[in-house]
This record gives structure tokens, sequence and C-alpha cells, in this order.
């Protein structure tokens, strides 16, 4: 009988098996898949084959080089301030922002992060769902949100106030100031810098050196660990109450005739 192999490839992102390591490659700007309910639904459903893999251990998320900068973020806030799109749209992609980490956080399985270029703030402190982050050195993680009025979406407040406190929190979260590699690192809001070239090598050695151990001990570690983030699925619905009520207040009201 074969050896069930979990490899894929498809629009919207590359899957490699590593004997206990899957390695998932990204292709497309997060917020993409994230609108389209049938690539969402590809994504977690692919996810979930990977859940019910005994031989699977551990996964590596991997963002190439293309992730949502700064001023795409701004194209989009612009578009959303002058357009009539249904409130609900926002609404879909905050909520399949939120199914993404809620997995990553429920799962048994080791995640490993692995970031590069330039990333806007949600995009970064999603990672926080991950067990451990590794990121290039030209990574710079920037925070667009205070510049138009916004809140950073990607559970950074929630994240952030256990990791630093919130006095350090809400200094990052309210900068318009780039935290380039090492900074991440000083504040160890990353677990490793390496070599833009060595991102991929790292990460792969990274999560075969913890795909080695126990699945029952890298699960239960995560579950003890992860028991302290209980209240994460509802700090997610308030932080998406709060964003669309700001965004609403933004949006052009209709003048009478």
């Amino acid at each position: 009988m074969a050896t069930q192999r979990y490899e894929e490839d498809n629009e919207l992102f590359e899957a490699k098996q590593y004997e206990g390591v899957v390695f998932i490659s990204l292709k497309e700007v997060p917020l993409l898949w994230m609108s389209s309910l049938e690539k969402k639904e590809e994504l977690l459903c692919y996810l979930d084959r990977i859940e019910c893999a005994p031989a699977i251990k551990a996964l590596v998320l991997h963002e190439p080089n293309r992730s949502l900068s700064q001023d795409r973020y701004f194209e989009l806030h612009d578009w959303w301030t002058k357009s009539k799109i249904d409130p609900d749209a926002v609404q879909r992609i905050c909520r399949a922002l939120d199914q993404f980490m809620l997995r990553i956080v429920d799962s048994d399985k080791f995640y490993i992060s692995a970031q590069s270029g330039k990333v806007v703030l949600p995009f970064f402190t999603s990672s926080f769902a991950c067990d451990y982050r590794i990121v290039a050195d030209n990574l710079v993680v920037q925070n667009p949100a205070p510049k138009v009025g916004l809140i950073p979406k990607g559970a950074g407040a929630f994240f952030l106030t256990r990791m630093l406190g919130p006095a350090k929190a809400e200094e990052i979260l309210l900068s318009s100031e780039d935290i380039k590699a090492y900074e991440l690192l000083r504040l160890k809001l990353v677990n490793k810098v390496v070599p833009f070239n060595k991102l991929r090598s790292s990460a792969l050695e990274t999560a075969r050196k913890f795909s080695g151990k126990s699945g029952t001990s890298l699960a239960g570690v995560k579950r003890l660990v992860n028991h302290s983030l209980k209240d994460l699925k509802d700090y997610l619905g308030f932080e998406n109450e709060q964003l669309t009520q700001i965004l609403n207040v933004m949006k052009p009201k209709n003048k009478p005739v």
C-alpha cells in the first residue's frame, strides 16, 4: 500500500512534504485569498487534511517576498472609502483571517511562520498564531493604519499586550515607524533572523528539528501554552466590530436627491 502524500500545487499555494514536515508556500497576496470564499475553503480544507495525518508533525507557512505592502494598503483604503462596497465584504475578509489564525492556534501540529520583504502589521501579527517565527533580514513591518485613522487588524493588540505589556503594545500599534527584522528579534517578537536567501532552508531545518520530537509532547506543550489564548476568538470578534464602526464612519454618505 502506497504511503499517502500531502503535496499540492494550485493557484493559491504550493505544498511539499519532507517526511514529517509540510512546507506551504503561499503564492498570492493574503487579501486575494481571504476575499474569495472558494480559495479560503481550499486552504482550510487542506489544513484539515494535514490535521488528520499522524505522520505530519510540523508545517512551515512561507510567505514569499510579495506580501501586502503599505502602498497597496493605502490603495485599498482609498478604494473602500470611495466605493459603495457592501460592508459585509470587509467582514468576510476579517473573518477569513480570523479563521486562519484560530485554525493554527487550535491545531495539534507545530506551525512555523517564515516571512520576508515589506509586510503590513496585520499580516505580521497574525503570525503570532504560529508556534515559531523565523524572518529574513530584509523584513520590514509597516503600520499604515494610524495614518488613515484605522486600527490594525490581525490580533496585534491581543498578542502584543501579552508579549510586551500594554504600554509598549500601544506604542507599536499607534506608531507609523517601520520595524526591521533585528528590532523584532530584540523585542523577542521573532525567534530567528536569517539571510533572505537562507529563509526557506532555515525554516525547513527548524521544522525538521521539531518534527523529530514526540508528537504527544509537541501537541501537549502547545495546548498548555495556548491555553492562555482561549479568549482569542472573542477578541477577534470585538476587533472586527471596532474596525467596521470606524470604516462605516469613513464611508461616503448618500446625498439626498
